[in-house]
C-alpha cells in the first residue's frame, strides 16, 4: 500500500536487505501530538469502532503486516514487538521493473504492483511469485495504491480497492477474478487530486495516506470516493518512498528520505505510529537498515487494541 516517488523512479539507491531469517531489533521511540485536520471533509474521528474480526480463511500468518523493500525482500512486521523478520526474496519475472505497492488478502496472498503497472501474486509464507494476466492502464489506472476492505461488519467478503497515483482519478476497485478495474469516484476536499496509498479493515473501513505535507490520513467513503474525515500526521513526510497499514486501531506509516547526499545508513525507512484514539504520533523505528516501498495487511488483522 504505497508507491515510490515518481521523481525518483527507477534510480533509487538500493540499500542492504534484511538479514535472511533475522529480526530487526527495537528502535528509538519518541512521542508527540498530532493535530487533526478537517480538510473540507465532514467531521469525524479516525480509527473508531469495536466490531469483531470476521472468521474464516484467517490464520496466524494473515494477522501480520507485510512490507516489501526496494531490494524485493518480503518482510513481516509484528507491531506488538516492533519486530521485522524476512520471509524471503521475491523473484517475479518483471524484466527489471521494481515493486511499488502491495495489498494482502485473507488467504495470505500479497498482490504486488510493479513500477511498469504489472501485477503479481506473492505467497506471504514462502515469497513465491505468480504472474497474472492483469492489463495495466485500465481506465487510466497505470500506477496505483492498493488495499483490501471487508464489505461490512461481520462478513469475510472483501474487495480490493485502488487509488490512482498519476491523474487524480481517485478510487476504483479491482475484481481479482476477472482482473477488471471499475472506477468509483474522485477524492474531494483538501486531498482532491492527490495520490494515496490505501489500507482497509476487517469491519469494512477504508483509509488513504495522502501525499500532503505533512502526510494526511483520511477515511474514504467506499461508494463514492469522498472523504469522511482527515488527520495530519505531525512531522511525517512522504519523501522518496512511503507506505502505510492499519493494525489494532493504529496506523503505521513507513517513510524514507530523499537521498540528498545523506549517508547510506540514513536512507532506510522510518516507522511512525499514528494513534487516532489520542491523536498521538510516535516514532517506532527511527531508521531501518532497509527501505520499504510497499506494505500490506489483511482484513484478518485486529481492528482494536487488545484490552
Amino acid at each position: 500500500m504505497r508507491r515510490l516517488a515518481l521523481v525518483v523512479g527507477m534510480g533509487l539507491a538500493l540499500l542492504g536487505a534484511c538479514k535472511s531469517g533475522g529480526d530487526e531489533g527495537d528502535g528509538t521511540t519518541s512521542g508527540g501530538a498530532s493535530s487533526g485536520s478537517s480538510g473540507g471533509a465532514s467531521s469525524g474521528s479516525l480509527g473508531g469502532g469495536d466490531a469483531g474480526k470476521p472468521t474464516g480463511e484467517c490464520n496466524d500468518a494473515t494477522r501480520l503486516i507485510y512490507v516489501i523493500t526496494d531490494q524485493s525482500a518480503l518482510v513481516s512486521f509484528k507491531p506488538e514487538t516492533a519486530t521485522f523478520s524476512q520471509v524471503g526474496l521475491i523473484a517475479c519475472p518483471s524484466g527489471g521493473a521494481t515493486p511499488t505497492s502491495m495489498a494482502v488478502d485473507r488467504n495470505g496472498t500479497a498482490w504486488v504492483r510493479y513500477y511498469d503497472g504489472s501485477l503479481y501474486k506473492v505467497d506471504t509464507k514462502t515469497a513465491a511469485c505468480q504472474p497474472t494476466n492483469f492489463v495495466s492502464g485500465q481506465l487510466g489506472f497505470l500506477q496505483f495504491g492498493m488495499g483490501y476492505s471487508t464489505d461490512g461488519v461481520g462478513t469475510s467478503r472483501e474487495t480490493l480497492f485502488l487509488s490512482d497515483s498519476l491523474g487524480g482519478k481517485g478510487l476504483a476497485t479491482l475484481d481479482t477474478g476477472t482482473l477488471k478495474v471499475s472506477q468509483i469516484g474522485t477524492f474531494d476536499g483538501a486531498v482532491a487530486g492527490r495520490s494515496a496509498e490505501l489500507t482497509g479493515t476487517g469491519d469494512g473501513r477504508l483509509y488513504g495516506l495522502f501525499t500532503t505535507s505533512p502526510v494526511t490520513i483520511a477515511e474514504i467513503d467506499k461508494s463514492s470516493g469522498r472523504i469522511k474525515s482527515t488527520a495530519e500526521v505531525a512531522d511525517t513526510f512522504s519523501g522518496a518512498a512511503w507506505a502505510f497499514s492499519f493494525y489494532g486501531g493504529d496506523f503505521y506509516v513507513y517513510t524514507a528520505p530523499n537521498a540528498g547526499g545523506l549517508p547510506k545508513d540514513q536512507l532506510g525507512s522510518k516507522v511512525t505510529r499514528y494513534r487516532p484514539s489520542d491523536k498521538s504520533t510516535t516514532v517506532i523505528k527511527a531508521a531501518l537498515n532497509f527501505r520499504i516501498v510497499g506494505a500490506g495487511v489483511s482484513t484478518c488483522a485486529p481492528t482494536t487494541a487488545p484490552k
